[in-house]
């Protein structure tokens, strides 16, 4: 018992120790957006000789493109979520209830989804070929790029519902449609959380697709605003990290309100009958 505690000691210790570690970069960029340009340009963790908070982040409101691209974020991330829950969970209820070779495959092709990289120049010229405006390309990209994720998800927490409950919906008069959104869909809470948070933040935190299909300052979401940003203050770092504090904060909050329903959603479909 004693050795168990000592073992359970040192490895608490381990991990504050890595927790710790972890959390420096974000002191680092925290503390550098309140100096001002001289200090922090030079990058270290010392607490600022002067404060400038309400001066940096002012400026950087108002010459970053912060609220424009806040809304963008939202928008797109929003109908992205939604696209996903709803397109992914009723895919999955389908490939999971259905036993035949075409759902195996499509299965397949689902899972070779989670492996394979989304390649960006083909898919870009393709979106230009068929005309599709520059958001709603980027809309459909970024939802087939998290589509075999979810897809996966939900596929893992149907196979835990009995099909008994299908059987007497359908003994009820119910038909597929109302069997889905009435009596499974509900059922499926933990994974749907799931779901919408982890699509969340992949979306929201988006670099590679959107800086090729929303190529317009305007569209910029908060990513590109860094980016964009960055490329006009090169040498004002405070600005720089004022952006990313800013730019982070709302998908950080996000996180840390829900994270307990990440783990209890993965886990929910692997302890259930």
């Amino acid at each position: 018992m004693k050795k168990r505690k000592i073992t359970n000691s040192v490895v608490n210790a381990v991990l504050c120790i890595c927790a710790l570690i972890i959390l420096i970069p974000i002191y680092m960029v925290v503390i550098n957006s309140f100096k001002d340009r001289k200090e922090a340009a030079m990058m270290n963790i010392k607490l600022p000789s002067s404060w400038h908070v309400l001066e940096n982040y002012k400026e950087m409101f108002i010459e970053g493109g912060i609220l424009r691209g806040f809304l963008n974020s939202m928008g797109i991330t929003v109908i992205c979520v939604l696209l996903l829950v709803l397109l992914c969970s009723a895919m999955a209820f389908v490939l999971q209830r259905k036993k035949s070779l075409f759902s195996k495959a499509i299965n397949m092709v689902v899972i070779f989804g989670l492996v394979l990289p989304v390649q960006i120049i083909p898919t870009y010229f393709v979106c230009n070929f068929f005309h599709l405006p520059h958001v709603l390309a980027a809309v459909l990209v970024l939802v087939v790029a998290n589509m075999s994720f979810t897809v996966f998800l939900y596929t893992g927490f149907i196979k835990s519902i009995p099909l008994e409950i299908d059987e007497s919906a359908w003994l009820d008069g119910a038909g597929q449609v109302q069997l889905f959104f009435r009596i499974i869909f509900p059922l499926l809470q933990p994974a749907t959380i799931t779901a919408i948070i982890i699509n969340f933040m992949a979306v929201w935190n988006d670099f590679g697709i959107s800086i090729y299909f929303l190529n317009s300052a305007r569209n910029y979401t908060l990513p590109l605003t860094i980016y964009n940003f960055f490329g006009n203050h090169s040498s004002d770092w405070q600005l720089v990290f004022a952006n990313v504090v800013l730019s982070t904060l709302p998908v950080a909050i996000v996180y840390l309100i829900l994270q307990k329903y990440i783990i209890s959603g993965m886990t929910a479909g692997a302890v259930k009958g």
